[in-house]
């Protein structure tokens, strides 16, 4: 077992239970008469419940089953996230993670449905506009649409200008990273994902992420690691149990 945390994982009850919660939970999803709220419920639910698995067996060192259980999330994370019908509630940080497991573990079919949102998708509320700025570059360049420099630069100054802890630690150096892919510097990429980990350990360990399993994977910089490695063959360097590098291999 990993060694990431004091984090506890329920792994007897969550092996035994979610089955069957994801098997009532296809079936309404796959029901032409549950309502839209069964329907909304149940693809949030899937969502987070692959999600889970995948990190509980990350932590076990079952890596395939992790793989696995993530490209199970990817079309829920994308409904969840994104589709006009069966969105959740997200703001511009929680939006992350659906995204991340859409762009990471999507096929074709996903990606397209998100490039189609990559100029207009919105979000339940926002607290800091700088972390949406980020979101907004992130589902373009991870959908392989062009970024001119004033969008990358907008972003940054405002990144640099607001006067928040992780927005100063995380957010700035994951623009830095899209910056560093789209001018193709690579101390810049490598050196904003050493960051984005650092700062990511130091949340799992003493802040906030402590009671989050899904923690467990920094989603945000393993995004970045991918880019690298798919826009200029870039492999990323950091050592870190927080980016299983694994994960972007073929």
């Amino acid at each position: 077992m990993l060694e990431l945390n004091n984090y506890d994982f329920e792994f007897e009850e969550l092996f035994e239970d979610a089955p069957m919660f994801i098997e009532v939970r296809l079936a309404d999803i796959n029901n032409p008469l549950a309502s839209q709220k069964d329907k909304k419920d149940a693809a949030r639910i899937l969502s987070g419940e692959y999600q889970e698995l995948a990190c509980a067996h990350y932590v076990l060192e079952n890596y395939n089953e992790a793989k696995f259980y993530l490209k199970e999330a990817a079309p829920f994370a994308y409904l969840t996230g994104f589709d006009s019908e069966l969105k959740g509630h997200n703001n511009e940080w929680t939006i992350q993670g659906e995204l991340n497991v859409a762009l990471l573990f999507g096929d074709e079919t996903i990606i397209n449905k998100l490039r189609e949102h990559a100029d207009d998708f919105t979000i339940s509320s926002v607290t800091k506009k700088a972390i949406l700025l980020y979101d907004h570059l992130l589902i373009k360049i991870g959908t392989g649409k062009s970024l001119s420099t004033n969008e990358i630069e907008s972003a940054l100054t405002e990144a640099k200008s607001t006067k928040d802890k992780d927005v100063q630690q995380c957010i700035v150096p994951l623009v830095e990273a899209i910056k560093g892919l789209c001018i193709g510097d690579n101390l810049l990429w490598q050196s904003s994902i050493d960051k984005v980990i650092a700062w990511h350990t130091d949340e799992f360990k003493y802040g906030d992420f402590k009671e989050d399993g899904n923690a467990v994977m920094s989603l945000n910089a393993l995004s970045m690691a991918k880019l690298g490695k798919d826009m200029h063959g870039w492999q990323c360097q950091t050592d870190s149990l927080y980016l299983p590098l694994y994960l972007i291999n073929d």
